[in-house]
């Protein structure tokens, strides 16, 4: 199709528009694809007035403005004397979307931002496009209505820690001098005028600080499908329960300040009506409930995304105006090495999802390409080439400008893989990704190459629903870098469910047919409840005034049942003389300077909570044993693995994995040799296994799981203590300190902020010691990366 015909068919749907016969997402969609064919185009005066008018009929100015961005030989200025009524009016109409000097809205933002007014009660929920920009608008409604104490909450840490960023880089200004907050201990420590950035695991902490003197005005709470466990794309997300800490995030928040704005928001969430089939009314009674208002926007592409599925393609074929050459090409290897290789001569950048770590690392491993080197990648090559065995796949593939993207890749080297991928002078253009790419991570892809339309293998596999389809399909192309972006399938079924009605989401506390748990029978009004649940409320009331446990006390950690909680309150009662002697040597211990532990008080700790441990891989490991030959008895697994962390930090644990793996190998290989076999060992294979389980056991069951029933067990045995000894329970020594460390790794201010914004260990530690002297020789022993990183991040932490 020539350029005539393309002009002549947007205008066709700029009439139909402007008689009302077509819908305005519709006509996104069709001024997508035509700024995307003009962008190399050569523009005259009269080009430049027509799409000046295109953009800002589309409800999008700013299609023109990032036309710069492809045709740097045209000016987008138009000459003076052209200047007609139509451009004029163009212009009157951007000039309304401006919010101060350095901020444009799009049409369809600003009107969402005109529905909050600063003298009515503001509760909204925003469903829209992944490039919608839910978090601007945020930031918009923010200084538009100037709250006082506002909180954000964010999926991840790494969402945080970008947010944190933006303010204090300045890329966001606002009209009032905010301090800005994101961890959840901070001792009344707030200025006049406050934003929290949280997670919500870090909300419901801050809310059992008893900040009474805090009233907040506004919520924000982003990727709120998470509410309900079946729309949670990412499995470790789900096995971490973050759908509970969603829900009581919102209950809690809302239950402590009445009076509060909110706005939630999520990408795709599907809201049937009620005629429709599969209608289940449990998501509208909650909004109903919180008098919230539903604003519905998933049609608004504001980048327009192809499909195109290759899975029996052996032919050649044009994609978006890329030709791929796939015959003879009859496997999947084949296939991403012809995509990448045409998608990389065009200067275009890729994510290929994967259902699995390991075939993320496959992936990644299999695609053929010469090394590439540049100075910045060459630094933080390096500095992982020290740190860390250099048979690991993420080294490997980041040699050949490939970065591997899943859950348990430390989160800082995650961090840097991402702003590598981000930058397109880097060479890193090629992501191997899991579901974390859809769990919080913004980036600049402009090509989505799916491996799979699964999550997961084997018999943990699941097939993806239409909302992890459309999700992982959303990040491929990125409003103000792109005009459009494709989605390239391996598997058929993934744009089968791309184009499907999708699940409604459920509200677990609003649907009488959903089984309920202890945890949810607090959160649930009482019309929902079942006699088993009102039964349970009052036994658990019952049990709390017999023992006069008080409610600061029995509310904290809201994440697990009351019941629970008595359970280990009772069982720390009944410990004897010499439990209670060790478990002290263990306080004692973690309290010196050198931060160790006494295995006997953490079995006896780890025992007491085995019966409420849910969590199937934190119970393998208090349950599965291995013999200590210095002490001569039996302690857990978790033990030594803990240990391992704290004396040797993640180098540690994956000593202690490699260790354990190669010894399995050797005893496989000496067993195959006796009968007459060859087998040799796959150390690679080894090395990516144990950096896995490393991390897993690290960001996963350390991070989210032992620290919960650790922190338990700390807040009723100091209580127990606080009333023996007739003292305040801040006064009683317990386990804080090996909670600090495995939450955030860091114990001072400045160094748990490090932690989280993702930098190396060696600057965490830096921040983390307050001796001068100290602090300068570890300044010295920084490597150039390092160095890079902190001066990167300095003003942000320090500030």
């Amino acid at each position: 199709m020539d350029r005539y015909e393309r002009t002549l068919n947007v205008v066709k749907a700029l009439n139909s528009f402007n008689k009302g016969e077509l819908e305005d997402y519709n006509l996104l969609s069709s001024v997508c694809e035509y700024f995307d064919f003009i962008k190399n185009e050569d523009l005259d005066d009269a080009d430049k007035r027509f799409l000046l008018y295109l953009s800002n009929k589309a409800g999008i100015p700013h299609y023109y403005d990032i036309l710069t961005n492809f045709n740097n030989e045209n000016s987008l200025k138009i000459d003076d004397e052209n200047i007609g009524l139509s451009t004029i009016s163009s212009l009157l109409y951007e000039s309304t979307l401006y919010t101060d000097d350095n901020s444009k809205l799009h049409q369809y933002q600003k009107e969402i931002l005109d529905l909050f007014v600063s003298s009515n009660q503001n509760r909204f929920f925003l469903s829209a496009s992944t490039s919608f920009g839910k978090t601007h608008l945020v930031y918009e409604v923010i200084k538009k209505i100037k709250y006082k104490n506002i909180v954000l909450i964010f999926p991840s840490i790494a969402l945080l820690s970008e947010n944190l960023a933006k303010i204090k880089e300045g890329k966001i200004n606002f009209p009032i001098d905010y301090e800005i907050h994101t961890l959840s201990d901070i001792d009344n420590k707030y200025g006049e005028y406050n934003i929290f950035i949280f997670t919500p695991e870090r909300f419901l902490s801050f809310l059992d600080k008893n900040n009474e003197s805090l009233d907040l005005d506004f919520i924000f709470v982003d990727e709120v499908y998470k509410i309900d466990n079946g729309y949670i794309i990412d499995d470790e997300a789900r096995e971490n329960e973050r759908d509970v800490a969603y829900r009581m995030s919102i209950f809690y928040g809302l239950s402590k300040f009445p009076n509060i704005d909110i706005l939630l928001a999520g990408p795709y969430i599907e809201i049937l009506n009620e005629k429709s089939d599969f209608y289940n009314p449990s998501f509208d009674l909650f909004l109903n409930d919180l008098g919230i208002t539903k604003l519905l926007r998933n049609e608004y592409e504001i980048v327009k995304v192809s499909q195109t599925n290759i899975e029996n393609v052996n032919t050649e074929i044009t994609v978006d105006g890329i030709n791929f050459n796939l015959k003879g090409k009859n496997t999947k290897k084949k296939k991403i090495q012809e995509l990448l290789d045409r998608i990389l001569i065009r200067n275009e950048n890729a994510i290929v999802y994967c259902n699995t770590k390991a075939i993320s690392e496959k992936v990644a491993s299999e695609y053929e390409r010469s090394k590439i080197n540049t100075d910045y990648i060459e630094a933080f090559l390096n500095h992982l080439k020290n740190k860390y065995d250099n048979d690991w796949i993420v080294i490997k593939a980041l040699e050949k400008g490939i970065g591997v993207h899943h859950g348990v890749v430390p989160k800082y080297i995650q961090k840097e893989i991402v702003s590598l991928f981000n930058n397109s002078g880097s060479g890193l253009d090629i992501l191997c990704s899991t579901t974390t790419i859809t769990e919080g991570v913004n980036t600049t892809a402009k090509n989505m190459i799916v491996y799979k339309s699964l999550k997961g293998l084997g018999k943990y596999a699941k097939p993806l629903v239409t909302f992890d389809a459309k999700n992982i399909a959303g990040r491929a192309g990125r409003f103000m870098e792109h005009y459009t972006g494709r989605v390239i399938s391996l598997d058929s079924e993934f744009i089968s469910k791309l184009n499907q009605q999708g699940e409604p989401i459920k509200h677990k506390n609003y649907d009488p047919s959903q089984i309920k748990n202890e945890i949810d029978d607090e959160m649930t009004p009482s019309q929902f409840l079942d006699d088993r649940s009102k039964e349970r409320l009052e036994e658990v009331h019952k049990m709390q005034n017999e023992r006069g446990i008080p409610n600061n006390i029995i509310s904290q950690f809201k994440a697990m049942s009351k019941r629970d909680k008595i359970i280990i309150y009772d069982k720390i009662k009944l410990l004897n003389s010499e439990e209670l002697k060790k478990i002290k040597l263990l306080i004692g211990k973690l309290n010196s300077p050198s931060l160790r532990i006494n295995k006997e008080g953490i079995q006896i700790i780890l025992n007491l909570c085995f019966e409420q441990v849910q969590n199937e891989n934190l119970r393998g490991l208090i349950e599965n044993t291995y013999f200590d030959k210095f002490d001569k008895r039996d302690y857990s697994i978790l033990i030594v693995s803990l240990n391992s962390y704290l004396t040797k930090g993640f180098k540690g644990n994956y000593e202690y994995y490699y260790n354990r793996y190669l010894e399995e190998q050797e005893k496989k290989k000496l067993l195959k040799e006796k009968n007459g076999k060859e087998f040799t060992i796959n150390y690679s294979l080894i090395v990516n296994k144990a950096m896995r389980d490393s991390a897993s056991l690290i960001f996963n069951t350390f991070k989210y799981q032992l620290v919960k029933y650790l922190g338990i067990f700390n807040l009723m045995y100091k209580y127990i203590e606080s009333q023996r000894l007739e003292i305040t329970i801040d006064e009683v020594s317990g386990i804080d300190k090996l909670l600090i460390k495995l939450e955030y790794n860091a114990f001072s201010e400045e160094a748990r902020i490090a932690s989280d914004f993702g930098v190396p260990q060696n600057i965490v530690d830096y921040y983390d010691s307050a001796n001068a002297m100290n602090r300068k020789r570890i300044l010295d022993e920084f490597d150039s990366y390092e160095r890079t990183v902190f001066e990167r991040i300095k003003r942000i932490i320090e500030e």
